[in-house]
């Protein structure tokens, strides 16, 4: 199968839609960093002369985002099994216009909190399905550049809500100066919800629904539908072993799709977008309508493709395994503690949800200016300017990860060298301000803070081409089949759990015992880095349902033995139905 960029367009089309709305996470979390310096924000809710009541606020706006984000989970994990991908999309882009309009408008302080607790619960919801779906759409060729992605859209959120802070800075200190700054987020809201319509549901999670309606079907006593049912009026199936360039074979087709909602197998003959999005508003279909369709919108290419048909077998069959284990064992409680590799799969997503959070980069994103006060930049304007920078230079590490770094070094190598060198920049940050305290009284940062500074800078690329991108590829990637929403549900709220405990300690940290604070994401970094090259096994170039294979759940004969007779059985239905 192809993988030009041409052919990849509606990949590319759903990572830009899924971005907007993580990109909100990063405006999120630094855009009280720039308001709260702000006179006209200060005099609304009255700080000027209570430097207390300041920082509660300061604390409590990143607290409330935070306890909305740990709580979604919760709700979002169950609602993307039995709603789908696309409609729980639909609710995190519901919640953060909400959330954005309440603080746009808000009075009072209670408002505020209220829009952040909705704004937070919309992120999490975002984090937690944006890129389990972005993994399950893409191929594995694109999987890293897409999913890796979110990341890329977090830092370029965080760096557009410093410099919308600096440009409106300069405005007159009015009420709209923090409410344009604060409901910018409404319109990034706003477009993330549209952009959705545009959304096919997840192949993968349509497969996981037939093979549930297989299964009523038959205590029903009722005849199964069969699984390719565009080609029911097909001859031949191929062998998915075929060379590449079998995508130009096909399943020839003499009969009408009767009553099958599809896209039409010829790759010229795809709906238009204007057609499509009539559907999804005013009469609730969701095309593409079943796995093999949505697969070959995806791909772009025919559902006679040899390659989709290939690509929706082996989904077919990973979906099988785990349905029959859920089975064979007595449900998901059993699967944990029998199957081989499960436990270790879901403490992976514990693991890197922690090391998320503790990497430093919260801290950095929502207290930036007051970081960089904290190691001598005394100036507001000054550190304001360098926070901007600061989230544009990570912007740029980031994108060279993205689109070179990752998939060429892998999963591994990205968070051995990222761990270790992040962990020892922290340990030098903590020795130069042990040796070298920085003066909050002085006019001009000393020789150590300008240190300190370069070695923040320093510490980007490590996080953002190594670390960052890394971790939100092991946290939707490592669990497949009845496992997936349970590990992505783990991962996300583990990293904002880890996330509001950095984002609360460390700035209280940096006043109360200072260069102490920075050891902590020294020892984390670290030891999380070695831990990963010793435990971690590689995943690159691996489709989904390879995961399987790759942590030993099941061996790789076993597999192609199941996908060949996914592949059997849909041809014995065809030819009977010929």
């Amino acid at each position: 199968m192809s993988t030009s960029l041409w052919d990849q367009r509606r990949i590319i089309l759903l990572t830009i839609i899924i971005d907007i709305g993580t990109l909100l996470i990063g405006y999120d979390a630094g855009v009280y960093g720039s308001a709260l310096v702000m006179p006209s924000f200060v005099e609304k809710f009255n700080f000027t002369t209570n430097p207390t009541k300041a920082a509660a606020l300061g604390g409590n706006t990143v607290t409330f985002y935070y306890l909305g984000a740990i709580a979604s989970p919760l709700v979002i994990v169950p609602a993307s099994v039995w709603l789908g991908r696309r409609n729980s999309l639909f609710m995190a882009s519901f919640f953060l216009v909400i959330g954005g309009i309440l603080q746009t408008i808000s009075q009072s302080l209670p408002m505020i909190y209220g829009g952040r607790v909705i704004s937070g619960f919309g992120s999490g919801c975002s984090a937690t399905v944006g890129p389990m779906y972005l993994a399950e759409c893409a191929t594995k060729e694109h999987r890293t550049a897409s999913v890796s992605s979110v990341q890329l859209s977090v830092v370029i959120g965080a760096a557009i809500s410093y410099w919308v802070g600096f440009g409106v800075g300069k405005w007159n200190p009015t009420n709209l100066q923090w409410r344009f700054l604060i409901g910018f987020q409404v319109i990034l809201a706003g477009m993330y919800f549209i952009g959705i319509f545009f959304l096919p549901e997840s192949p993968r999670h349509l497969a996981w629904l037939h093979v549930k309606e297989e299964a009523n079907r038959r205590r029903g006593g009722l005849p199964t539908l069969p699984r390719f049912p565009e080609n029911s009026g097909g001859k031949k199936i191929s062998n998915p072993n075929d060379k590449a360039d079998s995508d130009s074979k096909s399943i020839t087709s003499d009969a009408p799709h009767a009553g099958i909602e599809t896209l039409h197998s010829s790759s010229s003959s795809f709906p238009s977008i204007a057609h499509t999005l009539v559907d999804r508003i005013f009469f609730g279909r969701t095309k593409p309508a079943t796995a093999l369709s949505a697969l070959a919108y995806l791909r772009n290419r025919p559902m006679s493709s040899q390659a989709v048909l290939s690509e929706c077998a082996e989904i077919y069959a990973a979906v099988d395994e785990a349905e029959a284990e859920l089975v064979a064992d007595g449900g998901i409680r059993n699967v944990l503690l029998r199957k081989r590799g499960t436990f270790f799969r879901l403490l992976a997503t514990v693991w890197v949800g922690i090391w998320q959070g503790q990497t430093g980069q919260v801290v950095l994103l929502s207290y930036a200016p007051i970081v960089l006060k904290s190691l001598g930049l005394s100036s507001t304007t000054i550190s304001l300017v360098a926070s901007g920078a600061f989230t544009m230079w990570e912007s740029v590490c980031v994108a060279f990860a993205v689109f070179f770094g990752l998939q060429r070094i892998g999963r591994v190598r990205m968070l051995t060298i990222g761990g270790i060198g992040a962990g020892l920049i922290f340990f030098m940050i903590a020795a130069i301000e042990a040796t070298h305290p920085s003066d909050p009284l002085a006019t001009s940062p000393s020789k150590a803070s300008i240190a300190m500074v370069f070695l923040i800078y320093l510490w980007v690329p490590f996080f953002c081409i190594c670390i960052g991108p890394s971790l939100w590829l092991v946290g939707s990637e490592v669990c497949t089949g009845s496992l997936r929403e349970l590990g992505q549900g783990i991962f996300t709220m583990f990293t904002w759990a880890s996330a509001a405990q950095s984002a609360k300690t460390i700035p209280i940290g940096l006043v109360s015992i200072g260069w102490k604070t920075w050891l902590i994401p020294a020892v984390v970094n670290f030891c999380f880095g070695v831990g990963a090259w010793v435990v971690m096994p590689e995943t690159k170039g691996k489709t989904i349902e390879e995961m399987d294979v790759v942590f030993g759940a099941i061996d790789q004969d076993t597999r192609a033995t199941h996908i060949q007779q996914v592949l059997r059985e849909e041809k014995a239905a065809i030819l009977e139905s010929a």
